[in-house]
């Protein structure tokens, strides 16, 4: 009897096959959300914890011998082969109720089996393949997608699957490195001629002695699609709003400097505002543009060594105007840090950031800026006392498809571009926010070598 589970990192149980209360008179249920390490036999805990360790840091499959103890308090000598899974961020078990074969037997068909019992339990497209590139196994998953049938996809080579560049006669690393540990997107024909986009990856394993290749399929026709309707409405806004906006704002200049005859004051006034309106609406337009551009790929940086505190210094001086028109008292401190950026790219986001600091900061209150030594990177933090956020304006201020409330900080286009342009560095940013307690907007940037 096999029971297959997944548990995390630090041993809960995820998930178990219903055959639990059958080996060890423990249910699905019950399990569920323990320790996997509370059902083995005490003696036998130690080995167990350094097997699981070994196998999340080897990232290949790992076999030992641990007794568990039945709810009966009977103890049961169990087989156990564990693998680590990045994607689900879990370990893969398998406990199958004998011994590991001793003697001559062969090692490499038992831990096959395994290796097939884990692979059908997930649900994405799986394969195993031999060095030379013959396919010995592929889950159900796969073969429905490549909608094979009964003929399945053993003893076929990969590139005859899939549409790989690989040279005739080559094998082994030397023909697959450019799909080893790297994720590839292609389409790829299914058996009835039906194209599909997937998104390919192989990785080296080791089934009981024996390298092999796990190669991963997904179908990335809903990602696809999504990508292609997000671009569909980005042209759309360039067309039907930002042009038209552009003209519009255009039009008012003029009325405004009186070419197209005298406003009175009332009529200045709302025309300065509509203005205004149209100025934010175009820098969220040019938002939203700036983070397609980064998400699509067609954003490339020009990095070089840059006084971190040069630069703070430089975007505050530029805000000079806004800060003292609201009598904003200002504070910067911090190790003067190199780090490897590109100077026009982190300008926009300091200045982001600085934005949203003057906007939301009551009359007369303080800015804080503070840069700080992280060990390899450097970290700036922007502290106000505006108005903070709430939890749900804190999920949406990073989220493309939300926008926060008005009561709360942050834009969700400028910021949302800022982060992607940190990310884009090697770096990351989040924001600490109290509703009614001011913000905390912070990012890290790699430093520069000394």
């Amino acid at each position: 009897m096999e029971v297959i589970a997944s548990v995390d990192g630090n041993g809960k149980v995820l998930s178990i096959s219903q055959n639990s209360f059958e080996a060890w008179k423990l249910s699905a249920d019950e399990l569920v959300g323990r320790s996997i390490f509370d059902i083995l036999y005490p003696e036998d805990m130690m080995s167990a914890q350094q097997a699981l360790l070994s196998a999340t840091f080897m990232k290949q499959p790992t076999q030992f011998e641990c007794r568990v103890v039945r709810r009966d308090s009977i103890v049961v000598p169990m087989y156990w082969t564990a693998q680590w899974s990045d994607m689900d961020n879990a370990m893969l078990m398998v406990a199958q109720d004998h011994i590991k074969p001793k003697g001559g037997e062969d090692p490499y068909k038992e831990a096959r089996e395994t290796m097939r019992f884990l692979m059908e339990s997930i649900p994405m497209g799986l394969f195993l393949a031999s060095v030379d590139g013959k396919i010995d196994f592929a889950n159900k998953f796969l073969e429905n997608l490549m909608e094979t049938g009964a003929l399945g996809l053993s003893e076929r080579l990969i590139r005859t699957v899939f549409p790989m560049d690989v040279r005739v006669g080559a094998s082994g690393d030397s023909a697959f490195a450019a799909y080893i540990d790297k994720k590839t997107q292609m389409r790829v024909l299914t058996a009835k001629e039906r194209e599909i986009p997937i998104e390919f990856s192989l990785k080296r394993v080791n089934i009981g002695g024996l390298p092999m290749y796990l190669g991963t399929v997904i179908n990335t026709t809903e990602r696809f699609e999504l990508q292609r309707m997000r671009q569909k409405f980005i042209d759309s806004v360039q067309v039907q709003l930002k042009a038209p906006l552009a003209a519009i704002m255009m039009h008012i200049e003029l009325t405004l400097e009186g070419v197209h005859g005298n406003l009175n004051e009332q009529g200045k006034r709302r025309a300065e505002t509509i203005l205004k309106d149209i100025h934010e609406m175009l820098a969220a337009i040019e938002s939203i543009l700036e983070v397609n551009k980064l998400q699509s790929g067609t954003f490339a940086l020009d990095v070089a060594p840059n006084n971190i505190m040069a630069l703070l210094q430089q975007a505050l001086m530029a805000m000079l105007y806004e800060i003292r028109e609201k009598e904003l008292v200002l504070e910067i401190n911090g190790p003067e840090l190199a780090v490897m950026v590109d100077e026009e790219k982190l300008m926009t986001v300091v200045m982001t950031l600085f934005a949203n600091a003057v906007r939301f900061s009551p009359q007369g209150s303080k800015v804080r800026v503070q840069v700080i030594d992280v060990g390899n990177k450097a970290r700036v933090e922007i502290i106000d006392r505006g108005p903070g956020m709430t939890e749900d304006q804190k999920d949406a201020l990073f989220d493309p498809l939300r926008q926060p409330t008005v009561t709360g900080e942050g834009g969700a286009g400028t910021i949302l571009a800022a982060r992607q342009i940190v990310e884009k560095h090697g770096g990351n940013m989040g924001v600490i926010s109290h509703q009614g307690a001011g913000s905390n907007f912070w990012f890290e940037l790699p430093k520069a070598p000394d």
